[in-house]
């Protein structure tokens, strides 16, 4: 079967970054849609953004395609079609009423941008309206899709890789102040970025933590807090120091992970693992040395979600990674570190 698709939001996550030619492709909802995998699977038969521009690009982008799924942007048209699948692109403030308005239009699966809602109360009419209706949802917290995420915590649930001691979890934007812009969305860095780190916390315990400390930086005359540090601690005490925001001049995503006898580095720039081993430089005692680090033959998050998905929709399993229970958790966490954080001087 082909999955009928409905697109809301038409920039970078939904199309545009397709034109990187330093990503890994695809690396778009559009470009999976369109792409050798999935193009036999899925066509866009709808699609909106509000800013007139933003159609007329994706339209120039994809016109081929578009043209040959009689794909249309006029929502009226969306009451008189029957979608299996919608996809939430839009902007994060949205994202709750593009879910309710998909409901509405008996859409039976939905794949949402993170982060899923703004508030414990959005989440709550949604999760209620979805176990109402059985509608399934899907968040894009990509890396509980990455194959090479999914080895590492493989690895540390067998302990093939050491006991964990501790983690740095770390997302770091690139902005002066990237606080600003996520003031008019009620919430800085740390609900935008500093979710996807949380997300891959919650793969690996599947808990929310306690959380003993929080500092927050707002500079002069702004909304929202440009950096966010906690200290937060998971099952069998262990620690994690959490940033989001930082000011940098750079962006960096990086969970760096220390077991009993392991390091592992989970990086945009790379992945490292390190081994105990005998000290070249001290006689009697052990250093960490890289070794190679196993690559999966696939790397590709979006293939993964994408097919996950359409094995839903074809009926062949009932699998949802990450689904809004896990969702709830990463929020309770995220406003609790917000909650319980003071003002840095």
């Amino acid at each position: 079967m082909k999955a009928s698709v409905l697109l809301l939001g038409l920039g970078r996550i939904a199309s545009s970054l397709e034109k990187d030619p330093l990503r890994y492709h695809p690396c778009t909802h559009a470009g999976t849609v369109f792409s050798k995998e999935f193009r036999s699977k899925f066509t866009i038969e709808g699609y909106f953004d509000p800013n007139p521009e933003k159609r007329i690009e994706f339209e120039s982008d994809w016109k081929k395609v578009l043209k040959n799924s009689k794909a249309t942007s006029d929502k009226s048209d969306f009451l008189s079609k029957k979608f299996d699948l919608c996809v939430i692109a839009s902007s994060s403030e949205s994202h709750f009423k593009n879910a309710m308005e998909a409901m509405d239009l008996s859409i039976p699966h939905i794949l949402i941008e993170k982060p899923l809602c703004k508030s414990l109360k959005e989440l709550s009419i949604l999760k209620e309206r979805a176990n109402r209706s059985g509608t399934k949802i899907w968040v894009n917290h990509e890396r509980r899709y990455h194959p090479i995420y999914k080895l590492v915590k493989d690895k540390l649930d067998s302990e093939e890789w050491g006991e964990i001691k501790s983690i740095r979890a770390s997302v770091l934007t690139a902005g002066r102040f990237p606080g600003l812009a996520f003031k008019k969305s009620g919430g800085g860095p740390l609900l935008h970025d500093g979710t996807h780190a949380v997300d891959y916390l919650d793969y690996l315990f599947g808990e929310a933590p306690k959380i003993l400390s929080a500092i927050k930086k707002i500079p002069q005359n702004q909304l929202v807090e440009s950096q966010m540090s906690g200290l937060l601690v998971y099952q069998n005490s262990i620690p994690v120091f959490l940033e989001a925001g930082g000011e940098r001049n750079y962006f960096a995503f990086e969970i760096d992970i220390h077991t009993s006898s392991h390091r592992i580095v989970l990086s945009n720039d790379g992945h490292r693992l390190y081994r105990s081993k005998s000290s070249d430089l001290y006689s009697g005692f052990y250093s960490l040395k890289e070794i190679p680090f196993p690559n999966p033959k696939n790397s590709n998050p979006w293939i993964e979600i994408y097919r996950e998905i359409y094995e839903n929709i074809s009926g062949k399993h009932n699998r949802i990674s990450g689904g809004l229970d896990a969702n709830e958790r990463i929020l309770k966490t995220l406003l609790n570190i917000q909650k319980k954080s003071r003002k840095s001087i």
